[in-house]
C-alpha cells in the first residue's frame, strides 16, 4: 500500500502548483437501498400468521462460516480514497479468508481481491486513473467497466466496492479448502441487493441508469455464485439485520395493518402488539417468496424472526424485540435452514446469529486498522477520514 503515499503526494503538489480541483458536491448525495417489491411479486408459501418459533437447533455437520465486508473513507478536496475489507470466517474453527491478509498489507504478497478505490478529483485525472488501473488491489471502474470519476456518486462507489469484494470472496471461498458439502455459509445482508435510489437532479438520470445496470450486473454474478455453492452442498443463508428500509410486508399487508408504506420492522412490532399471546417468546413469520426470476433467474425464500429483548413489554411496546430477516435462494434450501440460524443465535444465547456479529466486528476492526495504516503512510490527518453510512 506504499504506492498510495506517492499518489497522494503527487496530487497534493499538483494542487499547490495550480492544478484545478474538479470535486463535485452533488456526488456526495446519500443513497437509499430500499428493499421493496410490488404485491404481484410477493407470495406467501404458508398462511401469513405470526407464530411461535418452534424450530430445533441444527448443528452443521462440518462447519459454519459467515461473510461480511466493511468500508471506510479517506477524503481530501483533491482525492477520494475508499478502503474496504472482507472476511469469510468461522467462529467455531477460527479458519477463513481475510481481504486484505496481513502479508498483503505488508507487501509480501499480492492482494487476494481488489479492495481499494482511488478517485483523483483534479484536472488530468484520467491519465492518473489509467495508471491506477494496474495498481495492486485497486478497483478503477464499476462492474460495467466505466471508470470512477469525480461525478460518480460516492455512496454508490462504496456499495459497489463492498459487493464486488464479497463477490470475489465468494469465488475464492468456493475454490478453498474450507468449502465443501454440509458446510453452512451466512452472508450479512440480502442475497439480492436492491438498486440504489439517489436524490440527484434531472440531468443525472443517465447516471442513475448506470447505477441500476451496475447493481444488476452484480446481482446476476452473485446469484450465479450462490447457486454454484448450493450445488456443491453448501447451504447459503442471507441475514438482514436492519429492517427499517425494507417494505416487503406492507406491500402485501397480510394482517391489514398498513395504510401506506410501513417498514418491516414497524409492521412486525405492530403485529406483535396485536398478537399478545405470542409476546415474550421467539416468533416467526413466513416463508414468503420474493420474485426476481425474470431479472436474475432466481427468487428469494424469506422468513422473519423476532427475538425478545425482555420478557415484559414497556409502556409503548415498541423496541422490545429484535427482528431480522432470513433468506435463501428458492430451490436451494427449505425451512430446515432455520435450524442453523436458531443454533447460532437463540441456542447460543444471542439475539441474532452470533457468527454474523463476529465477522461484522472482525471486518470493522480490519478496516479501521487499514485506515490508520494509510494515514501513517500518506501523512494525512485523521480529519481526512469520514464514515459513509450504508443501509444494509
Amino acid at each position: 500500500m506504499k504506492y498510495l503515499a506517492s499518489i497522494v503526494e503527487a496530487l497534493k503538489k499538483g494542487v499547490v502548483s495550480g492544478l484545478k480541483v474538479t470535486r463535485e458536491d452533488s456526488s456526495k448525495s446519500p443513497i437509499e437501498l430500499v428493499d421493496e417489491a410490488p404485491p404481484r411479486l410477493v407470495d406467501f408459501v404458508e398462511k401469513p400468521v405470526l407464530r411461535k418459533l418452534e424450530v430445533a437447533p441444527l448443528k452443521p455437520s462440518r462447519d459454519l462460516y459467515a461473510l461480511d465486508s466493511s468500508s471506510r473513507v479517506v477524503e481530501t478536496p483533491y482525492l477520494f480514497l475508499a478502503i474496504a475489507a472482507g472476511s469469510v470466517f468461522s467462529r467455531f474453527s477460527g479458519r477463513g479468508l481475510d481481504v486484505p491478509s496481513t502479508l498483503s498489507i505488508l507487501g509480501l504478497e499480492g492482494p487476494l481481491c481488489k479492495h481499494i478505490v482511488v478517485v483523483p478529483e483534479v484536472e488530468a485525472a484520467y491519465s492518473i486513473s489509467e495508471s491506477l488501473a494496474n495498481a495492486p488491489g485497486v478497483v478503477a471502474a464499476n462492474p460495467l467497466g466505466q471508470p470512477y470519476t469525480s461525478d460518480y456518486n460516492k455512496y454508490v462507489i462504496l456499495a459497489e466496492l463492498r459487493l464486488m469484494l464479497e463477490q470475489c470472496l465468494l469465488e475464492k471461498y468456493a475454490l478453498s479448502e474450507h468449502a465443501g458439502p454440509d458446510v453452512v455459509l451466512f452472508i450479512d445482508g440480502p442475497l439480492i441487493y436492491p438498486a440504489p435510489s439517489v436524490p440527484e437532479a434531472a440531468p443525472a438520470r443517465e447516471r442513475l441508469r448506470v447505477y441500476h445496470e451496475s447493481f444488476s450486473r452484480i446481482n446476476r454474478a452473485r446469484t450465479s455464485a450462490l447457486r454454484e455453492l448450493a450445488q456443491r452442498g453448501i447451504a447459503v443463508v442471507g441475514i438482514v439485520k436492519r429492517l427499517h428500509k425494507s417494505y416487503i410486508l406492507s406491500s402485501i399487508d397480510p394482517a391489514g395493518l398498513s395504510r401506506g408504506k410501513m417498514s418491516d420492522e414497524a409492521y412486525l412490532s405492530t403485529l406483535l402488539l396485536i398478537e399478545k399471546e405470542q409476546y415474550g417468546q421467539p416468533v416467526l413469520l413466513g416463508p414468503l417468496v420474493v420474485k426476481h426470476e425474470a431479472e436474475y433467474g432466481a427468487n428469494r425464500l424469506v422468513w422473519y424472526i423476532g427475538v425478545p429483548r425482555r420478557i415484559y413489554p414497556l409502556r409503548g411496546g415498541l423496541g422490545n424485540y429484535v427482528f431480522y430477516r432470513v433468506e435463501v435462494l428458492e430451490g436451494t434450501a427449505g425451512s430446515e435452514i432455520l435450524g442453523y440460524v436458531v443454533y447460532d443465535s437463540i441456542y447460543a444465547g444471542s439475539l441474532m446469529p452470533l457468527s454474523i456479529l463476529v465477522v461484522d466486528y472482525r471486518v470493522k476492526r480490519l478496516t479501521s486498522s487499514l485506515v490508520n495504516h494509510t494515514l501513517y503512510l500518506t501523512g494525512l490527518s485523521e480529519e481526512a477520514t469520514m464514515q459513509y453510512i450504508s443501509v444494509f
